[in-house]
């Protein structure tokens, strides 16, 4: 039953009497059938995972038998005011910024989820970064390999979409195999969602493949068999989709205080004491790690830190190691973005390589009330390890410790 009384069934037939002939819902049973069932687990098992790239099989093949794509996107609030009956606003807060929109019979296009619309119109509130609706060819023809990458996975044809039965909440977006996207950009949208009123949906868009993925939902109560995974291939059409705008820094902050309760019964039951200075160590990543890494945290030892490679714990521990802590020092990584679960005053100490110009953890932390200083760590030649000047390390962690032990003390007082 809808909000106005009308009943799922006469909003459907609403929704297909208002669709263009090409954006109908599909009638072939197999395509829709799984969808029809809710055999979400069913659609997650078929799925290829490769990195951060998602596949299904069928979705590999380049044949788009679905309607064309949209060649322009519309602001909300142009679309909220064409269709008023199948559009609403549920929740908007001009001073955070944030908004959840509903679309009756809405569809949802692709891995990113950037796609997201009603009838042949494209909402244009998702596509933050102004990329294309539809990629130009790469240059140089067939002698570049993105060439042929394009051709099998670029086509101007939407898939056929399979419809989903009752509320789906899209919360999947750009970057989210990373965590450092997923916990800042894709993880707030759903207490925007939440702010809306909606507690439970029947379905999430929204990866569940990695690790600190399906930690992170199944904290937040948001159980396996409610979650559809999104592929390039996924073209799905709902009842009622429910779609909240990019994530503001008001969710982020709500998302940390609630990842925090969530945890909190655990972490009471360990005995072992937080650290409150704690050096992000990243000895054993992959790239991005310093030459002198050993002395970095010798000398940051004398200071009363902790060293510790955050790869080797659970989403959880990461939590309950950064919820106590005061002052962190890490190397640029995607690790610094638990910051957000931090409780108390935070001094923060990045040691950035000198070819890095990107100043997202500086933006965070100002974003967060975080104190936040800058070292920056140079080589020799390229592809050599970084290297972290220690006397300029060490006056900043001097200078934060003296931040922190004034914060403590106004706390106190306080």
């Amino acid at each position: 039953m809808a909000r106005d009384g009308t009943t799922v069934q006469e909003v459907c037939g609403h929704v297909q009497a208002g669709h263009q002939e090409e954006f109908r819902l599909q009638s072939d049973s197999e395509s829709a059938k799984d969808y029809l069932e809710m055999d979400i687990l069913k659609h997650n098992r078929k799925l290829i995972h490769r990195g951060k790239y998602v596949f299904a099989p069928t979705g590999l093949l380049p044949v788009r038998r679905g309607a064309k794509k949209p060649q322009r996107l519309d602001a909300s609030r142009d679309l909220l005011a064409e269709y008023p009956d199948r559009m609403r606003l549920l929740w908007h807060d001009p001073a955070e910024g944030g908004s959840v929109i509903e679309i009756a019979g809405g569809w949802c296009y692709g891995r990113r989820c950037d796609w997201i619309g009603i009838d042949d119109r494209a909402l244009a509130d998702l596509h933050g970064d102004g990329s294309q609706l539809i990629p130009e060819m790469p240059p140089s023809g067939p002698l570049n390999p993105r060439y042929y990458r394009h051709r099998l996975t670029t086509s101007r044809r939407f898939p056929k979409p399979v419809q989903v039965d009752g509320d789906v909440v899209i919360l999947n977006s750009p970057g989210s195999h990373n965590y450092y996207h997923w916990l800042r950009e894709t993880l707030p949208r759903l207490e925007l969602v939440r702010q809306a009123g909606i507690m439970q949906a029947d379905a999430y868009v929204i990866d569940n493949y990695k690790s600190f993925q399906w930690q992170a939902l199944q904290l937040l109560g948001i159980p396996a068999e409610k979650i559809i995974e999104p592929h390039q291939g996924l073209m799905l059409q709902a009842n009622r989709l429910i779609v909240p705008s990019i994530a503001t820094a008001g969710s982020r902050r709500r998302l940390g205080i609630r990842l925090q309760s969530q945890t909190d019964n655990t972490l009471a039951a360990l005995d072992s004491k937080p650290s409150q200075r704690v050096y992000v160590s990243r000895r054993i990543a992959k790239k991005r790690s310093l030459g002198n890494d050993a002395e970095v945290a010798g000398m940051l030892a004398k200071h009363g830190f902790e060293s510790h490679c955050l790869e080797e714990y659970n989403l959880e521990a990461q939590i309950r190691l950064f919820r106590d802590a005061s002052i962190v020092v890490g190397m640029h990584g995607a690790g610094l973005v638990n910051i957000l679960l931090t409780r108390r005053p935070l001094n923060l100490i990045e040691i950035r390589p000198e070819s890095c110009h990107r100043d997202c953890f500086e933006l965070l932390a100002n974003e967060l009330g975080v104190s936040y200083r800058r070292v920056t760590a140079g080589r020799g030649w390229w592809r050599a390890p970084w290297q972290c000047p220690l006397e300029r390390l060490e006056t900043a962690v001097v200078h934060a410790i003296a931040t922190s032990e004034s914060q403590a003390s106004l706390r106190r007082t306080g």
